[in-house]
């Protein structure tokens, strides 16, 4: 947490200490009733206190000796669970990340006023064009968890499931500060969260639509980085979390006690998430390969032409403040680092798959100012989002998948950075659209002079 004067990081440690002790204490019991609640779909028991028609006089005129024994009893009386689709459980696990992130953005912006979250401890290094925008970026990030609420919930409905509700929470906050701190591990648990889950996932509209979410939370995340004063994109790669670490995590923050439900039987369905097209893994990756040699080339280059000075000093970034100028080489200068490392690794891969990699093709991407640069840069790494949540479905390969998914949310990461740079929304959707291959292959075509 970046508190900045002594009394608020006493009364931060403070509270840190409180709210761990708290936790400890609950989470035994807590994250075991999470992780059922996460799952549980639609149970199909009825209701034991329902008498049936007619069974008053049944009783009434049956002989003692005619009594129905336990086993019997419980025979007539069980009514089995209905089937669901087998990705309801995953969805519920989803909804509950998503119940917890839309209470603590509706919550926390009801606590603290624009005034006093523009004026956070964590934010004095901020110049005002920053500050200005947290408010409206952390009501938009509300508003995204709240429509990513609605819109599971009704999926599950519609697959047959039950949707879990939501629990009561105590997040531990108590100035503006500890409130961005908070968001930061959320979000950023959120971006894991999905990662994990993602290869259980077995329709490729759902997984489609869930890597569009997941590159949204990794926006999110990568915009309270940057204001907790951390780097906005960490790790090359964004590691994936399993469902029982996740839960973890955010049964820390859960106070409610939480009923047991009973797992829902499912549909005896494979996962089969390979689109029905032609294209293999190998293909897959050469396909990302060759935009990560686009990305690598074009960071490379752009960093050998302009100067530190130059980067700070480009009229696009002329409304933010010394501290935040400072920074952004440095930043660039680590995106060009993940660029050329996706590259290493994609390249790696295809040719442990038995492939032979794409090679780096010959460029022009146009820009002769600072501020062209990170206007094509913009564009740049918000197609590689777009292109990475379009391939998933393509992808047969689980561990391939996770690979690229944590791949997918640093691009979302870097194109968070480069929106706001650029003076755009850092977030602008409530869920990112995927492009088809051909939609991507269109866009970075503009920039190839020879292949």
């Amino acid at each position: 947490m970046a508190a900045h004067d002594a009394s608020d990081a006493e009364q931060t440690r403070d509270t840190e200490q409180t709210t761990t002790r708290r936790s400890r204490r609950r989470f035994l019991g807590t994250a075991g009733a999470l992780g059922i609640a996460a799952i549980a779909g639609c149970a199909g028991n009825g209701d034991d206190s329902t008498t049936p028609a007619g069974n008053d006089t049944a009783t009434s005129t049956a002989s003692p000796t005619a009594t129905p024994t336990e086993t019997e009893t419980e025979t007539e009386t069980e009514t089995p669970m209905e089937a669901v689709d087998p990705d309801v459980p995953i969805l519920n696990y989803a909804l509950t990340l998503e119940h917890l992130e839309n209470a603590f953005y509706r919550d926390g912006l009801e606590m603290f006023s624009d005034d006093e979250l523009m004026n956070a401890d964590a934010l004095s290094q901020f110049g005002e064009t920053v500050r200005m925008d947290v408010p409206e970026y952390l009501r938009l990030a509300g508003e995204h968890e709240a429509a990513h609420v609605e819109a599971i919930s009704q999926v599950v409905t519609d697959l047959g499931g039950t949707p879990v509700e939501e629990a009561e929470y105590d997040f531990g906050y108590e100035t503006p500060s500890e409130f961005l701190a908070v968001g930061k591990a959320l979000e950023n648990t959120g971006v894991a969260a999905y990662a994990g889950a993602a290869p259980s996932v077995t329709s490729n509209e759902i997984l489609s639509t869930a890597a569009g979410i997941h590159s949204v939370e990794a926006r999110h995340a990568s915009f309270l980085n940057l204001v907790n004063s951390d780097s906005p994109f960490p790790n090359a790669v964004d590691e994936a979390k399993s469902m029982e670490e996740v839960l973890e995590i955010a049964g820390q923050f859960i106070t409610s006690e939480m009923g047991d439900s009973e797992t829902p039987m499912t549909e005896d369905r494979p996962i089969e998430r390979k689109q029905e097209d032609d294209t293999s893994d190998v293909d897959i990756l050469n396909y990302a390969l060759t935009l990560e040699h686009l990305e690598n080339a074009f960071y490379r280059d752009g960093l050998e032409m302009f100067s530190n000075d130059e980067l700070m000093n480009a009229d696009a970034v002329s409304d933010f403040n010394e501290s935040v100028r400072m920074m952004l080489p440095d930043h660039l200068a680590t995106v060009g680092d993940h660029e050329a490392a996706h590259v290493d690794a994609l390249s790696q891969t295809v040719s442990d798959l038995g492939g032979t990699p794409v090679e780096e093709a010959e460029y022009d991407f146009g820009y002769e100012t600072p501020s062209e640069f990170y206007a094509v840069a913009r564009a740049l790494e918000n197609t590689g989002v777009a292109a990475y949540a379009g391939a998933a479905p393509s992808v047969s390969n689980d561990d391939i998948l996770n690979a690229a998914l944590g791949i997918h949310s640093v691009e979302a990461r870097h194109a968070s950075l480069l929106n706001e740079i650029n003076m755009e929304t850092p977030f602008p959707d409530g869920v990112d659209e995927p492009m088809t291959m051909s939609e991507v292959q269109e866009v970075a075509g503009q920039f190839i002079v020879e292949n």
